[in-house]
């Protein structure tokens, strides 16, 4: 039955929560760094749905009662296929790895690009496989959800909700969204060595010596 669907979208659901979520205070203005071209880009992009979206003009039909049944029938012509079970688990991963990178940085992980005072560099844990594995986990998810939501034969082709105008927009901002941040996943950490080198200077170069590859090993 596809409505074992359900659990494996709760829990790249939550692999996505847990990827933008911390507990780590954010960096101080004077630890904050002059925002990149791709930080801007992709924080203009992430603040579309919630500038120009008024949840008042979401028509009231989608929630109901009946529109909810519908959707969860629609669940049910839909098997569980092997892209569907990849995509799911590259997003959980994903969230783990971003869940165990915060773990290790603690008070140094950020989500914006800074130097904290006594900033020190970490090269244990995943840091000590790939010097961006932040952004392995958030290029996984990315990828995951852009493939498991947008791929031919998935829900949100077969349920009919891409039938809703609003619905329709919302998909197109969330594609281009995730499609930016993959784009940001590859081309951002090169800038964050810059940034670390010359705060770090030898220690850096040392652990990028030992440390070659930026995202995954072997490859880049």
């Amino acid at each position: 039955m596809s409505l074992l669907k359900i659990p494996f979208l709760v829990a790249s659901a939550i692999g996505v929560q847990i990827s933008f979520t911390t507990s780590s205070p954010p960096p101080s203005s004077e630890e904050k760094l002059k925002p990149t071209i791709l930080e801007s880009s992709f924080s203009s992009a992430a603040n579309i749905i919630a500038m120009h979206i008024d949840p008042s003009k979401i028509p009231g039909g989608i929630y109901g009662a009946r529109e909810a049944v519908q959707l969860l029938r629609s669940l049910h012509s839909m098997p569980i296929t092997p892209t569907f079970l990849a995509c799911n688990l590259a997003i959980v991963i994903g969230g783990m790895l971003r869940f165990y990178c915060m773990s290790t940085l603690g008070k140094f992980w950020s989500f914006q690009l800074s130097i904290r005072k006594e900033h020190k560099l970490v090269t244990n844990g995943p840091y000590s496989v790939v010097r961006h594995p932040s952004y392995t986990g958030c290029l996984l998810q990315s990828v995951g959800i852009i493939v498991m939501y947008g791929s031919p034969g998935s829900w949100m082709w077969q349920s009919g909700i891409l039938q809703v105008p609003f619905m329709t927009a919302l998909a197109v901002v969330g594609c281009l969204i995730y499609t930016l941040a993959v784009w940001v996943s590859i081309n951002r950490p090169a800038i964050e060595d810059k940034i670390m080198q010359r705060a770090m200077g030898e220690e850096w170069e040392n652990w990028a010596e030992k440390v070659k590859y930026r995202l995954l090993p072997g490859v880049y």
